[in-house]
């Protein structure tokens, strides 16, 4: 038999995914804490869930306890043909999979400073596949890639045009690896080769997608994966002189990038930073979820504010991407939050014209499978 390995590496984290050559999934999971305390690994082998305790000091010490895991239930690492990485951010340079070298890695390297939670732990993911089966192809497929399709008036930023010639600023968009499958899926449950949709892949990090005959057309994130949507830890869009202020109040550059990528967003206006707890703070039932604290009445209403500003930009999103698209075919929705909890769905449906929704179960390993 032979397999493919799909590794998603995170911040304090690694999702991974085994297929046979027919994409059947032999075994999958998610080490979680990597490199902090409490580190685990949540894992499915055949019918069979488990979850395994200890120390994982860093990304290579979590694959390397993976393929123990592998080889402790009979599956051989040597039967691994390539391994494939998603990798967030590939900038103008890399619109298709990759075959990853050195060169390459020094190229991807490039875009860390635009995605800083997230390209050096995609690298440290392929540097040690790399080490552990130096003769297994490794590929990267970049989330960037299927935003590729936007026009220029469109990624270009108003600013003088010498940025973008000479620094490269414009829109990326992002969660494209998502966007992809979930308009894939979505057109199979329309029975529509190209649908028009707009997807919404509402997670810790959100965005949305105006999807033009199966073609990403305009997306909420841009420059960087801070732009757009309020997000769990993230500001989304703000007005950008607030930085200027700011800084004229004492707050250094990196206070400022501190705040609006980890301190800000539904945490930073509710002081929560689970969404199930938001949503029991607003008044809303998680069935088989019982939150750690009891609500107050100032963190009820936090809680409750937080949700209506979340909902209020994703309407705002919908309706101008329904603008440009004319017709819609649907809205999609996909991972954690999109997935999961319906009350999100109907607050954000609510008041809407009579769209349909599509709800796709993200799978964005498998996505990058059926791609190298």
């Amino acid at each position: 038999m032979k397999y493919t390995l799909i590794i998603n590496a995170g911040s304090s984290s690694l999702k991974f995914k085994l297929f046979e050559s027919d994409f059947n999934v032999v075994a999958e999971g998610i080490v979680e804490k990597v490199g902090l305390n409490g580190s685990f690994i949540d894992y499915k082998i055949g019918k069979n869930r488990n979850v395994q305790t200890g120390s994982v000091k860093n990304h290579k010490d979590a694959i390397k306890k993976v393929f123990i895991l592998f080889e402790q239930n009979k599956l051989d690492i040597n039967s691994i043909v390539k391994i494939g990485h998603r990798v967030v951010h590939g900038g103008e340079e890399f619109v298709k999979p990759v075959l990853i070298d050195n060169k390459t890695l020094l190229k991807i390297d490039k875009y860390s400073k635009l995605a800083p939670l997230h390209n050096p732990n995609n690298i440290a993911g392929i540097k040690a596949c790399q080490k552990l089966l130096p003769k297994v192809p490794n590929y990267a497929v970049f989330d960037t890639s299927f935003h590729n399709t936007i026009s220029e008036e469109v990624f270009l930023y108003p600013l003088p045009l010498k940025f973008y010639k000479k620094h490269q600023i414009r829109k990326y968009g992002f969660h494209g690896i998502s966007h992809q499958y979930a308009t894939a899926e979505a057109g199979k449950k329309l029975k529509k080769k190209s649908p028009n949709l707009i997807t919404c892949h509402l997670g810790s990090g959100c965005s949305i997608t105006a999807i033009q005959k199966g073609k990403s057309i305009d997306t909420s994130m841009g420059f960087t994966p801070l732009e757009g949507l309020m997000m769990m830890t993230r500001s989304g869009n703000i007005d950008p002189a607030i930085i200027f202020y700011l800084m004229g109040q004492g707050y250094s550059a990196a206070n400022i990038e501190d705040v609006l990528i980890d301190h800000s967003g539904l945490k930073g206006v509710s002081g929560l930073s689970d969404m199930r707890d938001i949503m029991i703070g607003a008044g809303y039932k998680i069935p088989g979820y019982n939150p750690d604290r009891t609500f107050v009445i100032d963190d009820k209403k936090s809680a409750k504010l937080a949700l209506d500003m979340f909902v209020n930009r994703i309407k705002k999103y919908i309706g101008s991407y329904s603008a440009i698209l004319e017709k819609v075919d649907a809205i999609v929705f996909t991972g954690g939050i999109g997935e999961r909890n319906k009350d999100v769905r109907d607050l954000i449906m609510k008041g809407l014209p009579k769209y349909k929704v599509v709800v796709v179960e993200a799978d964005e390993e498998l996505m990058i499978a059926k791609k190298i």
